[in-house]
Parts: C-alpha cells; sequence; structure tokens
C-alpha cells in the first residue's frame, strides 16, 4: 500500500475512532516550509514529504501531553520547524563533539549532521528518519537515554512504521518495540473528556 493511501485510512480511523487525536492533526506544511528543514544541505527522504504534505505533526508535539501521541510507544510527530530546529540542534552537538575529541560518544549516537527529528515522547525518547547513505537510508531510529538505544532501527522507512501503526489499530495486533517488548493501542477516554489513543 502507497504511503498516501495508509495516511488517508490512518486519518479515517482516527476521526471515528480516536477524534481528539485527529483533532491535533496540523494542516499541510507549505513547500517553503518543508524545504528549509534541510536548506540544501542534503535531499530530503521523500517519505517526509509526503507526511508533512499531508500533516504537518500534530498541534500538541510541544507539550506530550493529552492527545496526539498515537504513533506506536506515544510519540507525537513534530511539524517541519521543529524538525529544521532539531536538525540545525544535531549540527551544533556534533560540532561540539567533534571540537571536545568526543565524537565517538555522539556521532551516530545521540546525534549526525544527516539525521531528521520525526518525533518525540513525554520522557524525550526520539524517533529520527537517517539520511546518511547505506543501508539505513529513510530508516526511522529511536533514541532512549534511558534505555541506552542510541540509533537503533525502528522500521526501515516511514512507510512501513504508520503501515503498522494502522494495522495494530484496526485489528489490536500488537507493536513490538525496540528491546523487544509488546505494546498495544487503546482508546482511553481521560476526565476532561478526551478520547485518544494511549500505547500499553
Amino acid at each position: 500500500m502507497q504511503l498516501q493511501d495508509v495516511l488517508n485510512r490512518l486519518d479515517r480511523w482516527l476521526e471515528v475512532n480516536a477524534p481528539d487525536d485527529f483533532g491535533t492533526l496540523n494542516p499541510p506544511a507549505t513547500a517553503s516550509e518543508i524545504d528549509a528543514i534541510t536548506e540544501d544541505r542534503f535531499s530530503l527522504v521523500p517519505e517526509i514529504r509526503t507526511w508533512l504534505e499531508h500533516h504537518n505533526g500534530v498541534s500538541t508535539h510541544f507539550r506530550h501531553s493529552g492527545p496526539g501521541g498515537f504513533i506506536p510507544g506515544g510519540h507525537y510527530p513534530v511539524d517541519a520547524e521543529r524538525m529544521l530546529l532539531g536538525q540545525r540542534d544535531m549540527e551544533q552537538d556534533v560540532a561540539w563533539s567533534q571540537e571536545d575529541d568526543n565524537a565517538d560518544f555522539v556521532v551516530g549516537r545521540t546525534a549526525h549532521v544527516k539525521w531528521v527529528p520525526l518525533s518525540s515522547t513525554h520522557v524525550g525518547t526520539q524517533l529520527i528518519v537517517d539520511h546518511r547513505e547505506g543501508p539505513t537510508y529513510g530508516a526511522v531510529l529511536e533514541i532512549d537515554q534511558d534505555l541506552e538505544l542510541w540509533g537503533v532501527v525502528r522500521w526501515k522507512s516511514l512507510s512501513e512504521m504508520f503501515q503498522e501503526t494502522l494495522e495494530s489499530l484496526e485489528t489490536g495486533r500488537p507493536v513490538v518495540t525496540a528491546i523487544g517488548r509488546e505494546i498495544r493501542p487503546e482508546t482511553v477516554r481521560e476526565s476532561d473528556g478526551t478520547s485518544s489513543v494511549v500505547w500499553t
């Protein structure tokens, strides 16, 4: 199934089953907002462009609570501006690590000039999209300092991530985390009346 078809089905599922999650989805990003992410540093993975042209992340990505964390693990998709800022932050981290002679502990572990942030959770776990040439090009990587996961491959592509998310939401099939734990989605109604997906 093409990524656009998956995203359309995901929209429909959220609108019916988790309307408050659906309500956090931003309108599409503009072409200039998307182009600014890498600013000719390197070519953006086409699937990121497809996603951002569909939804520019969620409106709640900055607070990491309540609706919007529908990606497995409770990830909130960030918008194009946060992708840009996150990529520039990683450029700076890499430069500092090289100046301080500790690049081995940073580059390809917590930061890389060709990584673009995709989402984050309320505890700081990040998903990033790899733009390095090679076998992991386009893969979705995970950084979780608590679990000592340093840029491990979670999904081979954005398409695979959204496809597995959709299938789990539609069927209740578990998603296996980077450490081998099975998590499942539940639609939870909070005391404030909001209804959203929670992964447990």
